[in-house]
């Protein structure tokens, strides 16, 4: 969409009212305090906003910006790259049906025509009905293919009604009839509308990400899931002492130890890379003993079983 074909933007004064409720500031806190940067929560924030605006006008988006700590062009990017964001007003019932491989195949070109004869409407996404209820918009692969062809209503899979609830029972496909009890329901509850967290029901009161503004959880200590330690450590006597071992590959240093007997003491001998394989000791003996402990940033594994050099 490009600065010229924008619709009609509010201005924030008119969209604070609904943004900046208590509600909705402890809402978007909630968020932040789960994430090491705010603007990690960026993509919810502006969730948060066209569920409470059913659109998101550029006032909106500028609100996400600020509560995330990021700049509104970054916002506004993020918000026109994902086709889920609406950057103009739809009526309160979103019908998206799926024109797809499977659907298409399964008739629902024809069900888009009958959609749009239905409410009055192309299925451009673009057109609001008359009563203001409904926008329609033809749209890729649902992901429900087993149901085609499929819709979805706002947030949910919808081919049919059944017990008073918008739904999708299994292998229940949309077909002319059941769209139509689907609008018809959609009418009769216009002013409930499909009550449903926009967030999936996320849980307020966790402790958050560390260090995050407003958490309280606190760092792991760094030896909570020690690394792997090195693997079929062999010893070879001869001119010296040749070590070879396996190491997993997040591990970052490997230390090298060595004593006179299994019992120890141990001193360090040498540290190598992880691209490391093998390592000679020059001065080693047959019956000298040794044992690597592998390091992966600040954990530190146990050390490995111990090789008796051996000719």
């Amino acid at each position: 969409m490009t600065h010229a074909n924008l619709p009609q933007q509010p201005t924030f004064a008119e969209i604070a009212p609904r943004l900046e409720t208590p509600a909705m500031k402890a809402r978007v806190a909630d968020l932040i305090r789960r994430y090491p940067s705010p603007q990690a929560a960026l993509l919810q924030v502006l969730w948060l906003a066209q569920h409470e605006l059913q659109w998101l006008p550029q006032a909106a988006i500028e609100w996400s910006a600020h509560q995330c700590k990021t700049s509104p062009v970054h916002a506004y990017g993020v918000a026109t790259f994902y086709t889920m964001y609406q950057k103009a007003p739809v009526g309160k019932f979103l019908l998206q049906i799926c024109q797809n491989v499977t659907c298409h195949a399964l008739g629902s070109e024809n069900l888009i025509a009958h959609a749009e004869k239905t409410l009055g409407i192309p299925a451009d996404g673009a057109h609001v009905s008359a009563d203001g209820l409904f926008t329609l918009l033809r749209v890729e692969c649902l992901g429900a293919c087993g149901n085609g062809p499929v819709m979805q209503v706002n947030d949910d899979f919808a081919t049919d009604v059944v017990d008073g609830v918008v739904t999708m029972p299994k292998s229940i496909s949309l077909t002319t009839e059941r769209f139509d009890k689907i609008v018809a329901w959609c009418r009769a509850n216009k002013e409930k509308g499909l009550v449903r967290d926009p967030l999936g029901g996320t849980l307020a009161g966790d402790l958050g990400h560390p260090g995050a503004e407003g958490a309280s959880a606190q760092k792991q200590n760094s030896d909570y899931a020690p690394p792997p330690p090195a693997l079929a450590v062999k010893a070879i006597a001869g001119t010296g002492v040749a070590l070879t071992w396996k190491a997993a590959p997040e591990i970052t240093e490997l230390r090298i130890e060595h004593s006179s007997t299994e019992s120890g003491p141990w001193a360090p001998l040498a540290t190598c890379s992880p691209k490391d394989k093998e390592f000679a000791h020059a001065t080693g003996i047959a019956g000298d003993c040794y044992r690597i402990v592998a390091v992966s940033g600040a954990r530190v594994a146990k050390p490995s079983q111990i090789a008796k050099a051996g000719v």
